[in-house]
């Protein structure tokens, strides 16, 4: 007799991944970039504080509200001193890759769905020797709308020739809850977020994840 395929077994056959403040910690390289921007083309001085509820927009949509003047500037500016200070300066969560490396064990399908650009977003999984277990990545680029529209989401599920219950988003902004839901896809909050814990908390999401290996137990595997 043939063994049942893992899949017969898993919740989720898929998880989708925000990758800033979700994968990757990359708060203080942001926070970085817009001072930086924001004193050499506005001549301000932003803090943390005003920084982070830009998390989960995408650049031009935080920018044009810090400078609409002169908003391809600040966009120019903002990605030269992000990349050349990118590598030095982005972490990744703890637990995050032996998760990872356990999904893809077990034939879970993985993408990241992000808001910033697809070669930057692949950069920072390369960083981590993590890139080869995603077999999508959809990013600022790769859709007309982005979070929390759902057509990155949805775009997500069709490059991994999927159905939005197989799937699971694993996302730290309500941005990332929204898109999902409205594709038809669970949600996953997870409580590192620099974001209010009570902006997710008023996106009910299906799940809470504490640390990124709950997110093993929420996909499943074969039963004793």
């Amino acid at each position: 007799m043939e063994p049942y395929p893992m899949e017969a077994f898993m919740k989720y056959v898929a998880v989708l991944f925000d990758l800033d403040g979700t994968l990757l910690d990359t708060t203080d390289l942001i926070i970085k970039s817009f001072q930086h921007t924001c004193g050499i083309h506005l001549n301000r001085q932003i803090s943390k504080e005003e920084v982070v509820p830009y998390f989960g927009k995408t650049l031009r949509a935080g920018l044009e509200q810090l400078g609409p003047d002169c908003v391809e500037q600040l966009i120019e500016t903002y990605r030269a001193y992000n990349l050349d200070h990118h590598d030095a300066m982005v972490e990744i969560f703890p637990g995050v890759i032996s998760t990872i490396q356990r999904l893809a064990s077990q034939g879970t399908k993985l993408a990241v769905v992000t808001s910033k650009t697809v070669k930057t977003a692949v950069r920072g999984l390369k960083l981590f020797e993590i890139d080869h277990y995603f077999t999508a990545v959809v990013g600022l680029e790769s859709t007309p709308k982005h979070k929390p529209d759902p057509t990155p989401v949805l775009l997500a599920l069709q490059l991994l020739q999927i159905e939005p219950h197989q799937a699971l988003m694993v996302g730290d902004s309500p941005f990332d809850l929204q898109s999902a839901r409205a594709a038809g896809v669970d949600t996953a909050a997870v409580r590192w977020s620099e974001l209010p814990w009570r902006e997710l908390a008023a996106e009910k999401p299906d799940y809470t994840l504490e640390n990124m290996e709950d997110l093993l137990e929420l996909i499943g595997g074969k039963p004793d």
